[in-house]
C-alpha cells in the first residue's frame, strides 16, 4: 500500500507550527490526529480552507488542524 505526504499546520497553540507526515492510503483525518495525538472534539481540520469530516479519506497536499477554543 503507498503513502501518502502531508504538510499539516497547527494553528492556535499546539507549540509546533507545522510537521510533514507520510499516512497510509486509506487513512482517515482521525486517524492523522491520532499519530499526533489530537482529541479530535477540540479541532477542526481545514482542507483548502473549509472544514472535512474527521472520517473522510485524506488526500495528500496541506492541511490545517485548528483548535477550537470555547468559553462561557
Amino acid at each position: 500500500m503507498s503513502k501518502i505526504k502531508l504538510k499539516v499546520s497547527f494553528i492556535g497553540g499546539f507549540g509546533k507550527s507545522f510537521e510533514e507526515v507520510a499516512v497510509e492510503e486509506d487513512s482517515t483525518y482521525l486517524d492523522l490526529l491520532n499519530i499526533f495525538n489530537i482529541n479530535p472534539e477540540t479541532v477542526l481540520i481545514l482542507k483548502n480552507g473549509k472544514p472535512v469530516p474527521i472520517d473522510d479519506r485524506v488526500e495528500g497536499g496541506e492541511i490545517k488542524v485548528l483548535r477550537v477554543i470555547s468559553g462561557g
